[in-house]
C-alpha cells in the first residue's frame, strides 16, 4: 500500500513538471514588434524544450522523490530524518562519504558520548538503494530483521568495507546514510556467505550484480545505504 502512494505521488510530480515545462514552450512561432507588426521568429535563436529535456526532467524529479526518506518504513525511519538538523557530508579519503540524517542522543542523562569503534557489535535497519534512488532492499522488506556486525570484522559475517568505515563514530539511534563506490561495496558478491547487509531474492541480487559488474566503471554509479543503529555493544 505504501509503495502504491509513493508510486502515486511520484506521477502526480511528474505531471507538474510535464506542465511547467510546457508552459516555457513558446505558443506560437510569432512575434510583435513595437508598431505592433507580427514577424515570423527566428527558429535557430528560439529556446525551445526538446522531447529529451522534457523527459529528463521528469525522470529527473522521479530520482529525487524515491531517494526521500519514507516515514512508513516500520523501525527504519521512527521518528524520521532531522532535515532542519542535518550536517553536510563527510567524505572519507577511501571514496566514502556519509551524513546523519538524524543524530542519536547523548548515551546517558550525563551527557556521555558511546559512539561506534572498532570491536563494537552493531545491530542497523537498513535500506539499500543505488545512487540514482533506485531501490534494491531493505529490512523492512524483510520483516523488520536487523543486520548485525562487528565493526573491523573482514569474514562472511562481517559488513561490507563502506559500511564498516561509513558507520564509524555513530550513536545508538543514528540514522545515518552511507554512500560508497562499487569497489567498497559488495566485492565478494551477494551470495549468503558473503558479507552484508544482503539483499534477498534473485531480482534484489541480480541489481547488485548489474552495479559491481556493469556499471562500476560509470562515473557516479555505487551503492547508497541509509541505516538505523538500534543497539551496540561493547567490544568483548
Amino acid at each position: 500500500m505504501v509503495c502504491c502512494k509513493n508510486v502515486s505521488f511520484a506521477f502526480v510530480a511528474a505531471a507538474i513538471c510535464i506542465l511547467l515545462a510546457l508552459r516555457s514552450v513558446p505558443a506560437d512561432s510569432w512575434a510583435m514588434d513595437q508598431g505592433g507588426t507580427r514577424h515570423p521568429l527566428d527558429q535557430s535563436n528560439t529556446k525551445m524544450m526538446s522531447r529529451s529535456n522534457l523527459l529528463h526532467t521528469v525522470a529527473s524529479s522521479a530520482i529525487l522523490i524515491a531517494s526521500q526518506p519514507n516515514p512508513a518504513h516500520g523501525a527504519m525511519y521512527d521518528n524520521g530524518p532531522d532535515m532542519s538538523g542535518m550536517l553536510p557530508p563527510t567524505s572519507l579519503p577511501s571514496g566514502v562519504t556519509y551524513q546523519d540524517l538524524r543524530q542519536g542522543p547523548p548515551s546517558s542523562s550525563s551527557g556521555s558520548d558511546v559512539t561506534i569503534q572498532e570491536g563494537m557489535r552493531v545491530n542497523v535497519q537498513w535500506s539499500l538503494k543505488r545512487t540514482n534512488g533506485y531501490s534494491v532492499d531493505s529490512s523492512a522488506n524483510n520483516d523488520g530483521v536487523p543486520f548485525i556486525f562487528t565493526v573491523g570484522d573482514t569474514s562472511p559475517k562481517g559488513a561490507i568495507p563502506g559500511l564498516d568505515e561509513g558507520i564509524r563514530g555513530a550513536r545508538l539511534g543514528t540514522i545515518r546514510r552511507i554512500v560508497m563506490p562499487p569497489e567498497l561495496a559488495y566485492v565478494d558478491g551477494v551470495e549468503d556467505d558473503c558479507r552484508g547487509p544482503l539483499p534477498v531474492g534473485f531480482g534484489p541480487r541480480q541489481r547488485i550484480r548489474r552495479v559491481m559488474s556493469l556499471l562500476k566503471d560509470v562515473p557516479g554509479e555505487g551503492i547508497l545505504l541509509d541505516v538505523k543503529v538500534t543497539r551496540i555493544q561493547a567490544a568483548s
